[in-house]
């Protein structure tokens, strides 16, 4: 009897993992508010260029994100903030269609005695993303995200772009995920003036882990090639995120470009989302 007892639990014990990924690795996230995927905080306009994750969510998000560049050997510094309203809505299981929006957008720029400051309506992103694959842990979904042409901060040039990209996922426990995402972006002026048109590679890697339900913490490296030299940035990106009962949730973050032609020191901001 004891003997039959053990087995029985023994086979539970095993059926158990494979019930969960049964379920999907989307659904096994320890806790519906807390964020999840790679963080979002890119050194180009509104999330232009950053990863996205691979499971949909319905949820609304405020933000507000800043970097600085300091470069006293060219007597040249800049500040940059934005606040960040966003969206995203779950279609369906597999599809989700989301937006971010810059507004407003904040610029101070002295260049040796000459000084400037904007404050107007930044870049417009939208986009969708489709889970192509769920087996078990792993997650992979294709994505397309554009970049309309809505920013004033150029009084005579308006920005346009897209990427197509895809994201990776791999949860293997409910409170621990893999992440990446690979992704190519072309971006061009539309003015009076040439349209420069540019191309970039993202590549991002990186993991989570909740240490409860209500709080985890992201460890992410970001790679961008092509937009302004061969390579662009190798970025490390630290978050912290934290969840408020089943709805909300916040997220803390930045990163700091190592290598590369980037001239930002950091980029960082507070991400707060209300999942519905």
């Amino acid at each position: 009897m004891n003997m039959s007892r053990l087995l029985v639990a023994l086979v539970a014990l095993l059926l158990a993992p494979a019930a969960a990924h049964a379920e999907g690795a989307c659904e096994q996230w320890i806790a519906p508010a807390l964020a999840e995927g790679p963080l979002t905080y890119g050194f180009l306009s509104a999330d232009v260029a950053t990863g996205r994750r691979a499971c949909p969510r319905t949820e609304v998000g405020l933000g507000v994100q800043g970097g600085a560049i300091v470069e006293t050997q060219n007597f040249y510094g800049a500040i940059t903030a934005a606040g960040l309203l966003s969206g995203s809505y779950a279609v369906r299981q597999d599809l989700e269609v989301f937006a971010t929006l810059e507004v407003p957008r904040f610029q101070f720029v002295q260049n040796a005695t000459l000084t400037g400051t904007t404050l107007a309506l930044g870049q417009l992103t939208t986009g969708a993303t489709y889970v192509a694959l769920s087996r078990g842990p792993l997650v992979v979904s294709p994505s397309v995200r554009l970049q309309l042409p809505t920013s004033f901060a150029s009084p005579r040039t308006r920005t346009v772009g897209g990427e197509l990209g895809a994201a990776v996922l791999y949860r293997p426990l409910p409170r621990f995920e893999l992440h990446g995402y690979a992704g190519a972006d072309v971006s061009a002026g539309l003015g009076a003036a040439d349209a420069q048109p540019r191309a970039g590679f993202l590549l991002n890697v990186g993991s989570e882990y909740a240490l409860c339900s209500g709080f985890a913490a992201v460890l992410d490296a970001n790679m961008h090639f092509g937009h302004r030299a061969v390579l662009d940035y190798v970025a490390p990106a630290i978050g912290l995120r934290f969840r408020a009962g089943e709805h909300f949730g916040a997220e803390l973050g930045a990163s700091v470009p190592l290598l590369g032609a980037e001239r930002a020191l950091a980029i960082g901001g507070l991400k707060l989302t209300y999942r519905l």
